[in-house]
């Protein structure tokens, strides 16, 4: 069985590190990643290069591939690769180039620079690593459970750049930061291709059954989280807060009543 991840994930970079201008990025794979730069006000002719060197060019020594200047495209991947020029931004009084590239592959991983042919601009890099892509079925994030539903099956499924390199056995869950290791409630994991996946079937729902879930695959190497709500701790819980509200107006007209 083939499993097709469709995970698209625009983020904007934020400097988490620096050193002369470079970013260092992890992105999953399959993913999507955009990378903003901006140059300071040039001259009306300068032109703002987007250009890339692979992590398998160290070998052979430097090489730059270019892949857009100002809007015009220089790559044949028009599909993946997609430049929004700007041009110069009154407000910031900056020039604004942003660099996205669809359904990350392994091999682009490397660093990406974006430059301007002025004397004395700035370069801007980013240092690009693509890991492993992981979804929890039926859905990460949050899952609501009504009074009615007696069971729940979570799926954790990893997906390894390779398929030399994904163990099924290195998935774990997790319920509130403790480990599942009962083994009515987890199955054998197995493998398929370069992906694995790890079920956890939680049956006879109750109140201590909902908190925070979380597939974690070698050690932190990726990871999800789902936060299950039971809705009857839900209900439980604005019940409680309807009837403290009620007995605080009770109370209020009491008083007023007395005092008149």
């Amino acid at each position: 069985m083939t499993i097709q991840f469709l995970l698209i994930f625009i983020i904007t970079i934020t400097r988490t590190s620096s050193t002369s201008n470079i970013w260092n990025v992890n992105q999953e794979i399959d993913s999507t990643v955009a990378f903003r730069c901006e140059i300071d006000e040039l001259y009306s002719n300068a032109v703002i290069t987007w250009v890339y060197r692979s992590k398998i060019d160290k070998i052979h020594g430097v090489k730059w591939l270019p892949l857009y200047a100002n809007a015009r495209r220089l790559t044949q991947d028009a599909e993946r690769y997609v430049v929004d020029y700007t041009g110069y931004n009154e407000q910031t009084k900056k020039y604004l180039s942003i660099l996205t590239i669809h359904q990350l592959r392994l091999s682009d991983e490397g660093i990406y620079m974006c430059k301007s042919n002025q004397y004395q601009s700035i370069a801007s890099l980013f240092n690009l690593t693509i890991s492993p892509s992981m979804k929890i079925l039926p859905n990460d994030g949050i899952i609501e459970l009504n009074h009615i539903q007696r069971s729940i099956n979570l799926s954790c499924i990893i997906r390894e750049l390779s398929m030399h390199t994904v163990d099924p056995l290195r998935l774990r869950w997790f319920h509130n930061n403790h480990e599942i290791q009962n083994s009515h409630m987890i199955e054998k994991p197995f493998r398929h291709g370069n992906h694995a996946t790890l079920y956890l079937h939680i049956r006879h729902l109750a109140l201590n059954d909902s908190g925070l879930f979380k597939c974690v695959y070698d050690n932190g190497k990726a990871s999800k989280t789902v936060q299950i709500l039971y809705t009857s701790s839900v209900l439980g819980y604005s019940k409680s807060i309807g009837q403290r509200f009620l007995s605080s107006w009770l109370l209020f007209f009491s008083l007023l009543f007395l005092f008149e």
